[in-house]
């Protein structure tokens, strides 16, 4: 179900990214309709007992989520905060991880008295009135107009490919796309089993496990803005490799570590490297594309990447983990970590800002 999830939202991406810059002007709405659409998703699965169904449902819930929303809202933060774009991408996704944080501690919590399918089923009413209140938001803040009149203004489809293909003949753009590719295979399976590792290898029960994977999202949470921030005044680069390179030193100490508090100090210390690698290489692609109103498209093709190699990723450490043991959950993501960083070196030196912005 995961991989159906992230691979139909990952293809949908690609195509929603292009549609975003031609609708530029009709973000906010498309904000909207997305929010909408993911409701409806969960409206679908809450009310069915039907498998297949389900499944695409859950397509319909990825599809809106990364074709629509992402594309849409890292679009939007760049072009209106240029010379704060990593911080900008980071706080999008620190908040969308304190959201998943908050949201696994209050669906745990609602099982307790309520069946899975009711939780879904309150989860359409809420996205409904979220979409109302961007609509109402969005649209009255201040400078808006003015920051959305050139967005007005169309071009033709061909336009904006060309320049698309004109941006991809750079190394850099290449390299970027490889690197999140790599990273989504390097992580995808991580969040899926590591529960399953704690509880089969550590024995722990249903609690601890909730809390180191709280643990591992709100640090992620924490530091995503920090690195974004000194990815602003750096070289992303710099931050690219220190991330990538952090993860696969953490994951080598974590298949030696055992249990304990040891291995709890490094669930914490991997979810601060985790989630600030994706923001910083979005923010890279960005800057190379600073100009040509290519923030959806780019975007829409490195999510829509990264979600493949997230979807195929489960499957790969499942299989590498029934056939060599559980502690290979490690040593896959420090090998693919570690190549990563290594690849991040060729990278040139882009994305540096004085501090005096």
């Amino acid at each position: 179900m995961d991989t159906v999830r992230r691979v139909s939202s990952g293809v949908a991406a690609i195509g929603g990214g292009l549609l975003v810059d031609q609708l530029q002007h009709r973000r906010i709405l498309i904000l909207c309709v997305s929010m909408v659409t993911m409701g409806l998703g969960y409206l679908v699965i809450s009310l069915t007992p039907a498998y297949l169904v389900i499944l695409v449902a859950l397509g319909l819930v990825g599809i809106s989520h990364q074709s629509l929303w992402h594309p849409s809202a890292l679009s939007l933060l760049p072009q209106r905060y240029p010379e704060r774009r990593g911080f900008m991408v980071s706080i999008h996704r620190s908040s969308g991880n304190l959201g998943d944080a908050i949201g696994s501690l209050a669906v745990g919590a609602l099982l307790l008295v309520l069946a899975w399918q009711y939780i879904l089923l309150a989860a359409f009413p809420v996205t409904l009135g979220a979409a109302l209140l961007l609509w109402l938001v969005l649209r009255r803040a201040s400078g808006w107009e003015q920051f959305q009149t050139p967005s007005k203004t169309r071009r033709q489809v061909g336009e904006q490919l060309r320049s698309l293909q004109e941006l991809f003949r750079s190394k850099a753009l290449l390299l970027l796309f490889l690197l999140a590719g790599m990273s989504g295979l390097g992580q995808g399976g991580f969040q899926l089993w590591l529960p399953i590792y704690l509880q089969e290898s550590q024995g722990m029960e249903t609690f601890g496990i909730g809390l180191h994977m709280a643990l591992l999202t709100i640090m992620g949470v924490v530091s995503g803005p920090l690195i974004g921030a000194l990815s602003d005044r750096l070289s992303r680069k710099l931050l690219i490799v220190i991330v990538l390179g952090g993860k696969a030193i953490v994951a080598i100490l974590m298949a030696f570590a055992g249990g304990g508090l040891l291995l709890t100090i490094l669930v914490g210390l991997m979810g601060a490297f985790m989630f600030g690698g994706h923001a910083l290489i979005d923010a890279g692609a960005l800057d190379l594309g600073e100009g040509r109103r290519l923030e959806g498209s780019l975007i829409g093709l490195l999510w829509g990447n990264n979600a493949i190699f997230l979807g195929v990723a489960p499957v790969i450490v499942g299989f590498l983990m029934t056939s060599f043991g559980y502690s290979t959950l490690f040593w896959y993501m420090a090998v693919m970590n570690a190549v990563g960083s290594l690849v991040a070196l060729m990278l040139p030196a882009i994305g540096r800002h004085n501090a005096s912005q």
